[in-house]
């Protein structure tokens, strides 16, 4: 089969690597869509070392067809379709049993990070991370829920949004605009702010009700002008430290931010500067892998057109130019698909 591999300081290539078999509780899938998430992108950034570079397939937003079982897997036949959730915990501390795995703190791993991803035509992995995906559901839909829409949806969630709010978000790759659809549902009212012109643009067409350049000195000025006083919330996906420490200029008295970006983590944000306002900060980590059926249900209820925020689709050959452009900063969503 063809796989990705990186090879350090931006460079990837499209390699041959034996098709896998599966093991007890493991099944083979045949990969329909799989997506470049923004996670993707340390490894794909990380310096050339001394040493070989690492042969671990990457990409961790997996949708496919199953076509081989291994022994002992039950509720599962060659021929379904299934979305894999991608955390993997140590099956046996509350929170996993709880369908929490995405906040295991007993050695968790994950395809791409431990076990090979989904770049791939194939993909070995265990028969219970996978989720049927409704009969109704494209393999678009199915493949952004997998990673960005669900780690989306969770904060959201955990807000309340509602008709009540306009909620900011700094950062519109592909999880911000996925929050500014989700929150749309819901009812809230979006403002989109990220430094680039055309994920602005992206925004706008999406619905936002206003995008500013994060770079804008009177950005704060600008978002309490507009909401009469700051939003009522804000979704963080940016993960950037100049995004953390604007938060408190953004938000009105005793709104509340939830940071779900990854990146830098020099401390950026100042707890004394939420004390005068009396703001109130979560972390929401991916979302847990009890909440997937509620997040199916809840996008097709709503008819969120998820695929809007896809702006390339492309085969797995013209994945070293996908990554490349994945960096740049400028696209929404990118996807592989497969035939």
């Amino acid at each position: 089969m063809r796989a990705v591999q990186f090879l350090g300081d931006r460079q990837a290539i499209v390699r041959h690597k034996p098709d896998p078999h599966p093991g007890p509780g493991q099944v083979v899938l045949k990969m329909r869509a799989v997506a470049i998430c923004g996670s993707d992108l340390h490894r794909y950034r990380a310096p050339r070392g001394d040493q070989p570079p690492s042969e671990l397939v990457p990409g961790h937003e997996p949708c496919g067809e199953i076509i081989e079982i291994g022994p002992d897997v039950r509720g599962l036949k060659i021929g379904d379709r299934v979305l894999v959730y991608h955390r993997i915990g140590c099956g046996t501390c509350v929170e996993c049993q709880t369908g929490q795995p995405n906040i295991c703190q007993n050695g968790q791993r994950s395809y791409s990070g431990y076990f090979d991803g989904a770049d791939a035509e194939q993909m070995l992995v265990f028969a219970r991370n996978c989720h049927l995906i409704p009969e109704s559901m494209s393999w678009e839909d199915a493949v952004v829920i997998s990673c960005q829409a669900g780690t989306a949806y969770a904060p959201l969630r955990r807000l309340g949004a509602s008709g009540r709010d306009t909620i900011a978000i700094t950062g519109l790759g592909p999880v911000g605009l996925c929050v500014l659809l989700l929150g749309q549902a819901m009812g809230a009212r979006m403002i989109g702010i990220d430094p680039m012109a055309e994920r602005r643009a992206l925004a706008e067409r999406l619905g936002a009700i206003a995008t500013f350049d994060s770079n804008d000195p009177r950005l704060g000025e600008a978002v309490t002008d507009l909401t009469k006083g700051g939003a009522t919330a804000l979704v963080e996906t940016s993960g950037h430290p100049s995004a953390h420490a604007r938060i408190p200029d953004l938000l009105k008295v005793s709104g509340t931010a939830a940071v779900v970006g990854l990146g830098s983590s020099a401390p950026s944000l100042n707890p004394i500067s939420m004390f005068k306002k009396q703001l109130s900060l979560f972390a929401s980590n991916l979302y847990p892998e009890w909440m997937l059926p509620e997040i199916f249900d809840f996008v097709q209820s709503h008819r969120v057109p998820l695929t809007r925020i896809i702006t390339h689709t492309a085969t797995l050959d013209q994945a070293p130019d996908m990554f490349r452009l994945a960096d740049s900063a400028t696209a929404g969503k990118i996807i592989f698909r497969f035939e």
